[in-house]
């Protein structure tokens, strides 16, 4: 390891504010959705249908498969707000952390430059993911960059250091800390 890498301050990416407001707030419409057809589905509706039965009406204002459907959807979806909630959360759990040489990734151990394998990129300018595979004493594996779950210019910081770290003659010249990540054209945000 250089003199340089190991007295350059840690890049630290988080999890990506985006990544995690759109799926709390689609949890947020999971549950409200689901508790609002246990209503329909338990409350409202029954209580529709039998005030139309008393007075005798020829159609019902909630026929066939209303009452039902909506019972199963709000059974079905506050569990699966919550276990997509869960997820999320563990899939974004932690942070990347490069420092003094080494790649700290959420449930890999510490990694050193000298312990990583390969990179592939085949999925980074599209969607910017790469997986590193490594080797090191206590465990070998791939692990995965994705700068869309963690923030996209610390990640993008930490993938072209390693690049530069195990390959200094073929990495991009060096940019100055103001100049930020290289630029790359734009990603269709859709996951």
């Amino acid at each position: 390891m250089s003199e340089e890498m190991s007295n350059e301050s840690p890049i630290i990416a988080r999890a990506g504010r985006y990544y995690r407001n759109t799926r709390i707030l689609m949890v947020v419409i999971l549950i409200g959705y689901g508790a609002w057809s246990l209503y329909d589905g338990y409350v409202k509706y029954p209580r529709d249908n039998e005030a139309a039965a008393r007075k005798k009406l020829e159609k019902l204002p909630h026929p066939d498969l209303d009452v039902p459907f909506n019972q199963w959807l709000g059974i079905f979806l506050p569990p699966l707000g919550i276990a997509f909630l869960i997820w999320t959360l563990y899939n974004s759990r932690g942070e990347y952390r490069f420092a003094n040489g080494t790649l700290h990734v959420p449930g890999h151990p510490a990694v050193p430059v000298s312990g990583i394998l390969k990179i592939d990129k085949t999925r980074w300018d599209r969607k910017g993911i790469a997986y590193i595979g490594y080797q090191t004493p206590a465990a070998n594996g791939t692990l995965k960059l994705d700068d869309f779950v963690y923030d996209r210019g610390p990640t993008d910081k930490i993938l072209e250091q390693i690049e530069r770290a195990i390959q200094p003659e073929a990495a991009p010249l060096a940019r100055s800390a103001a100049a930020g990540p290289p630029p790359r054209p734009p990603r269709q945000q859709v996951r």
